[in-house]
């Protein structure tokens, strides 16, 4: 008799984790943010922008639980180089010239300290 199909190592958990996990150091994704958008930005907008330098994994202009735009948003690529290509030159979408860099794990724009800023540490 054929064993279980809960058995059959193909399907396993462990298995699909490490298919998925790459030794290769050009597949790491890296994700920007990106400051200063206008408030007709759109998460299409961004992905289009940025489809130019690579695969986009991830894109979003945040908004407000209401729907108001944040002025920021973040985008996910594919590979280093493509972020680095990104960063090595100004980004202008909706006729702006935005502010990149690369997202911090953890923190979000809104965490700086407001003194930081002030005492120009930020």
């Amino acid at each position: 008799s054929a064993p279980p199909a809960h058995r059959d190592p193909a399907r396993s958990p462990l298995r699909a984790m490490a298919s998925s996990t790459s030794t290769n150091k050009q597949a790491r994704p890296a994700k920007l943010f990106l400051g200063g958008l206008t408030r007709h930005t759109t998460t299409k907008h961004l992905r289009d922008h940025f489809s130019q330098y690579g695969r986009v994994l991830d894109c979003v202009a945040m908004r407000q639980p209401d729907g108001r735009p944040r002025g920021f948003g973040y985008v996910t690529l594919d590979s280093p180089s493509a972020a680095e290509r990104c960063l090595s030159e100004p980004q202008v979408i909706d006729g702006r010239v935005i502010d990149m860099k690369r997202a911090v794990p953890g923190t979000a724009p809104e965490a700086t300290p407001k003194g930081a800023q002030q005492a120009g540490l930020g």
